[in-house]
């Protein structure tokens, strides 16, 4: 799965970052993403807002600001903002389409809220990876691992031993 390293100046809705860098390539034609592994360690140091399956409708250019137009499938993950198993824009924050997502096809996504603007987001460390009815098992036991862990551990020992 792919995500991409950006730089943002001053939109509402994307924190700026000194280390992120243009997803646009020398030749301002490309966008590079970066790949990310998807897995426990990955899940539990990104503290994801929302995690979503998702079956992709559209993807929308308007002024260079990039949405994913997807219908929600099953919502795995979410903090702030209502997710409606209905159709839902994703915000991209650059014109670089970041993690790439392709008309059609069904995704697990993993992304951020503005919970201001009650958005959803597509930013920096965002993921998208095809779907597959394993990814929803592993993701609800990495959200308990991440509970536990936000609990002080509390019994986190327990839940280790067991994979049930």
């Amino acid at each position: 799965m792919l995500t991409c390293w950006f730089y943002s100046e001053s939109t509402p809705d994307f924190p700026s970052d000194s280390h992120n860098v243009n997803c646009k390539g020398a030749n301002n034609d490309r966008c590079k993403c970066k790949s990310v592994k998807l897995g426990l360690k990955t899940y539990l140091k990104n503290n994801y807002n929302y995690v979503i399956r998702a079956r992709v409708k559209e993807i929308k250019s308007r002024n260079h600001d990039l949405s994913a137009i997807v219908e929600v499938k099953d919502i795995l993950k979410s903090s702030f903002v209502n997710i409606p198993r209905d159709m839902v824009t994703l915000h991209y924050n650059s014109g670089c389409p970041c993690p790439p997502l392709t008309a059609n096809d069904e995704y697990i996504i993993m992304g951020y809220e503005n919970e201001e603007r009650s958005r959803l987001l597509l930013i920096e460390g965002s993921i998208a990876q095809k779907w597959k009815d394993r990814m929803g098992r592993k993701v609800r036991r990495w959200d308990q691992v991440l509970r536990d862990q936000s609990r002080g551990n509390s019994g986190g020992s327990n839940m280790r031993r067991s994979r049930h």
